[in-house]
């Protein structure tokens, strides 16, 4: 959005009424399963009949493997990186989870020996991060949905107090918030309106999947009001922190590097070059904050949604769990390594 041309407090205005608007979506949509305790399969049927639903509910089963294989990779994977205005080149900064929590410990893995030739798309060492997630996540789809809550719960204590840190480590090294929070906004008039309506649209798109979908996760509510507030309060609320600190990560990185790094595991992955053994450990630590949080979208966003959709589909041979693990077999074949690498470059 600030790209686009709004400064950061009208992007974050568009963060809170976008995401406010995608939680009376959520509410509505979700309202289905909370009180009826059907899932997403059976909602659409209302729509589209017995036999049209299955159109819908295919459409979502494909959209969640192909995203869970995506959600992976950024799990574990890495991609190089550039700052022209720098004079020093960040080629090959570590950028995603898992390869920032290993080279905090071991930097050797910075180096490691790169096996595979270049039409796969990706390195060994990206490929091994990728995979080590995808395979650290297999254990949490094997529990039921009302029982995986509970990583739920580790990850709404430990990922913000890990965010926070980073967020009043950034601040520090930069003596201050950046200038990011002085830019005043660089579209005016017309331009300034559709970019506004931009910003508001991409927040509400983000969670159009979730918005689709909520009845498979409302249905397991004791009452539908433990659906309503808990949705209606947390999405903009969470999604508004949330954007706030990369605004002000970003912020910072404009006054450490001379470069805005919009991605924050990209800025820790820069903070990680010269950086001693406790600065690593704290690394280590904050990047194990962003894969839990990454691990708890994969699942939530991704494989229970494939998982119960499936199962509408084939209810005679297939459960959530199995669906589930269907959902991250495919996502791993599907190579989101190689396709993402070739977007990227």
């Amino acid at each position: 959005m600030i790209v686009g041309g709004l400064s950061w407090w009208q992007s974050w205005i568009c963060v809170w009424i976008g995401y406010f608007v995608a939680a009376g979506f959520v509410c509505l949509t979700g309202r289905i399963g909370a009180v009826y305790h059907i899932s997403f399969p059976v909602t659409a049927r209302a729509s589209f009949g017995i036999w049209g639903s299955f159109w819908p509910v295919i459409n979502r089963v494909v959209m969640a493997i192909i995203w869970y294989g995506v959600q992976g990779y950024i799990g574990g994977m890495i991609y190089t990186a550039h700052f022209p205005k720098h004079s020093r080149s960040f080629s090959h900064i570590p950028g995603e989870c898992v390869t920032l929590m290993i080279e905090a410990i071991w930097p050797s893995y910075k180096h490691l020996h790169n096996g595979l030739s270049a039409s796969a798309g990706v390195d060994t060492k990206g490929f091994l991060s990728f995979f080590l997630f995808w395979l650290c996540s297999l254990p949490a789809l094997w529990f039921p949905v009302h029982k995986v809550r509970h990583l739920f719960t580790v990850k709404a204590i430990y990922s913000p107090i890990a965010a926070i840190a980073f967020f009043a480590w950034a601040i520090s090294r930069a003596h201050g918030i950046g200038p990011i929070i002085h830019q005043p906004n660089s579209a005016r008039g017309s331009t300034l309106a559709w970019a506004f309506v931009k910003g508001i649209m991409s927040c509400i798109g983000n969670f159009a999947a979730l918005i689709m979908n909520d009845p498979d996760f409302t249905r397991f509510a004791r009452t539908p009001k433990d659906a309503l507030w808990s949705q209606l309060f947390t999405i903009p609320i969470g999604f508004g922190i949330t954007s706030f600190i990369g605004i002000i990560v970003s912020s910072s990185s404009s006054v450490i590097y001379g470069e805005a790094v919009w991605n924050p595991l990209d800025l820790l992955g820069m903070f990680l070059n010269g950086a001693s053994s406790g600065q690593r450990f704290g690394i280590f630590i904050i990047a194990l904050g962003f894969a839990l949080a990454q691990l708890g979208t994969n699942i939530s966003a991704n494989s229970v949604s494939a998982g119960t959709d499936l199962t509408a589909l084939l209810p005679r041979y297939l459960n959530i769990r199995r669906g589930s693990y269907i959902c991250a077999a495919i996502g791993l074949a599907m190579c989101p390594v190689c396709e993402i690498s070739r977007l990227q470059l």
